[in-house]
């Protein structure tokens, strides 16, 4: 391993044991050292995420974008960025990008689901809620729990579940209202 790798690698080390902020300043030390600009823009942008600078997220995002114009990883993370800023239209678009370019992105239809909800786009929210509740629990946990601080933004989506006359909760069988709802509650 190069010497400047390690930084990146103690960098992704911090980030996946759930120490975010010192992760993006060895992100930040690495692009110093000349180490691949994507990676470290794309990590460092997930950091940022995580710890809700979501400005910066997306001007990590965009940097990877101008580098690797078909990266579907940070299509689908500046998509949650912009539904965390609630510009739920940017959102609908860069998740359907990621998800064009991956259909197996659990948590990119959950995403794009709630932000079709908080545009009034009622029918397509339901057609990817239900399309993100046929993948597994891991992933869309993981989504569900980043934007649990948030669920103010998502006061659309929650009013589809509402009720037994909630438009989702009429569509959707007992099993399928019960995972969103853990979902949604996380």
């Amino acid at each position: 391993m190069k010497d400047n790798d390690v930084f990146l690698s103690e960098a992704k080390s911090k980030f996946a044991t759930g120490h975010p902020k010192k992760s993006i300043e060895l992100f930040t030390r690495a692009e110093e050292k000349g180490c691949n600009p994507v990676t470290v823009y794309l990590n460092r942008g997930a950091a940022y995420l995580t710890i809700g600078d979501l400005d910066k997220a997306i001007d990590d995002f965009n940097r990877v974008l101008e580098i690797d114009s078909d990266n579907e990883r940070v299509f689908y993370y500046r998509g949650i960025a912009h539904l965390l800023k609630g510009e739920f239209s940017d959102a609908v678009v860069d998740l359907s990008t990621s998800i064009t370019s991956n259909h197996e992105r659990g948590a990119a239809f959950f995403a794009r689901g709630l932000a079709h909800a908080e545009l009034d786009h009622t029918d397509e929210s339901l057609q990817d809620i239900k399309t993100a509740i046929a993948f597994s629990n891991r992933e869309v946990n993981g989504f569900a729990h980043m934007i649990g601080e948030n669920r103010t933004l998502f006061a659309k989506s929650m009013a589809l579940l509402e009720g037994d006359r909630g438009p989702w909760s009429i569509v959707m069988t007992e099993d399928e209202v019960e995972k969103l709802n853990k979902w949604i509650e996380n």
